[in-house]
């Protein structure tokens, strides 16, 4: 099914690119577009889910090598893995450090199959399937917009995204046609890039609502470079109490940063009795010991009890004190990491471990 279901994929989208005729793969997705494609497969409840999450974004989206291994290594299971690979290689920028994508697969074999595969597409240029991306316009209201560029005023930071990479995010946004969503892109907008007043306008102006364009400078205050320039928002409200609750907020002393509220972090004990089985089920070592480093970082949250426990699915103790120094960036109460130590049988390997926390602190 996977394989039918990538195979699918490609047909469906050649037919499209073939009808809008030519593109190339100069650039990868912004690094702020990247992440929230990259926290839409991680999200993914079953591993046949993340696959056709990561296809569509591999086969409608330019890709960097590095960005392909972090998709990559968001699967546990290798096929899995192979066949996202094989999708994403299209679209990869640059496809001369593809190699590079092979450390994240558990087996030689995977890897042969994976390298085959490239070289018949090398064999074949024609064969080379790029996204389509529309032709990167958009109309915003016409409205008296202010200028940045020789702006020496008070700023929240340090200059405005490229217009280019504004365009991009912003045909994103028009492309939703759920309100909700938009927002939900302003704000990781927001959260990763600089914006002048007359970018924070034409965002705004993709809302329909008066109260979510006032909800989004609210938003967007302290990602705004041109901060003299807030009083050309007021455009954007054609209601009289709109217009003076924007007003009224940004002429109020300027407000601190908030406190940052972390996601939770957290395995269930569900899922990590999966990931012991996924780990256990292995027969060789080396093949054990690299599935577990790529589950460990996928997942990220991992108690220290946790990583004891997978320590002790390893036999011997070179490899558990190699898992246990691995898995020590990933914990969340390293404060409790000393106990890891009682996973060993050998009180040299204890000491080599006491001594790497030593040099933590």
């Amino acid at each position: 099914m996977r394989i039918k279901f990538i195979a699918l994929l490609l047909f469906a989208f050649a037919l499209q690119s073939f009808a809008q005729g030519p593109h190339r793969c100069d650039f990868p997705l912004p690094d702020y577009i990247f992440k929230q494609k990259q926290k839409s497969v991680a999200m993914q409840l079953s591993e046949d889910r993340k696959l056709q999450v990561a296809a569509a974004i591999a086969v409608n989206n330019c890709l960097s090598v590095e960005q392909v291994k972090i998709l990559a290594s968001l699967f546990i299971d290798d096929f899995n893995r192979l066949d996202f690979a094989k999708a994403a290689w299209q679209n990869t920028v640059d496809k001369e450090n593809f190699y590079f994508v092979y450390d994240d697969f558990a087996y030689f074999s995977t890897v042969f199959m994976l390298h085959d595969y490239i070289k018949g597409m090398e064999g074949h240029p024609t064969d080379y399937i790029p996204p389509y991306e529309p032709p990167v316009t958009l109309s915003f209201p016409p409205f008296d917009y202010p200028v940045y560029e020789n702006y020496r005023g008070p700023s929240n930071c340090n200059y405005p995204m490229r217009e280019d990479e504004f365009m991009k995010a912003a045909i994103q946004v028009a492309g939703n046609n759920s309100e909700a969503n938009k927002m939900l892109l302003l704000t990781q907008i927001t959260q990763n890039a600089c914006l002048s007043v007359a970018q924070a306008m034409k965002l705004a102006s993709l809302l329909g609502s008066e109260p979510n364009r006032l909800s989004f400078f609210k938003t967007a205050y302290l990602s705004v470079f041109d901060l003299n320039n807030l009083p050309f928002g007021a455009q954007l409200f054609s209601h009289i109490p709109n217009k003076a609750a924007y007003n009224e907020f940004i002429n109020r002393p300027a407000p601190g940063p908030g406190p940052v509220v972390p996601p939770p972090c957290a395995i269930d004990n569900d899922e990590f009795q999966r990931i012991k089985e996924s780990i256990s089920k292995e027969s060789f070592n080396s093949t054990k010991l690299t599935i577990a480093k790529q589950i460990i970082r996928s997942k990220q949250c991992f108690t220290t009890r946790q990583i004891s426990d997978i320590v002790k699915l390893f036999s011997f103790d070179d490899t558990r004190l190699e898992v246990a120094k691995y898995a020590f960036e990933y914990t969340i109460d390293r404060e409790n990491y000393y106990q890891v130590a009682d996973a060993f049988t050998f009180s040299s390997s204890k000491e080599d471990l006491m001594k790497f926390l030593e040099g933590k602190r």
